[in-house]
């Protein structure tokens, strides 16, 4: 049975809050000196895209603002590049990405 969108929009808001809320206020050098931290926010990520990827795409054509496939992408580079992961990379995403989705996902839920 396919899952309510709905909820996995509600995942990914979690994910967001939960990654944002990891990192804090550590600059990038603090955060990628961090190991168990920018794991911790590794898998948020990773959820975020899981998530992402629940939707359907008929719902995900219907919320063209919503950054799908970049997402889906990049929970795919996480998983399966695991061994070269580009922690500025995820620390930008999540300082400057992860907030801004997560007002456009909140407004979608409020509907």
């Amino acid at each position: 049975m396919p899952r309510d969108p709905r909820a996995a929009m509600l995942d990914m808001v979690i994910a967001i809050e939960t990654a944002v809320r990891l990192m804090g206020e550590r600059s990038q050098a603090e955060f990628e000196a961090d190991e168990e931290n920018h794991w911790a926010v590794w898998s948020q990520i990773i959820i975020l895209g899981e998530a992402a990827g629940r939707i359907p795409s008929e719902d995900q054509s219907a919320m063209p603002e919503i950054p799908w496939s970049t997402a889906i992408g990049m929970r795919h580079r996480l998983v399966h590049g695991y061994d070269s992961v580009d922690w500025g990379r995820v620390w930008k995403t999540v300082r400057d990405d992860l907030p801004g989705l997560k007002t456009q996902l909140d407004s979608r839920l409020g509907e």
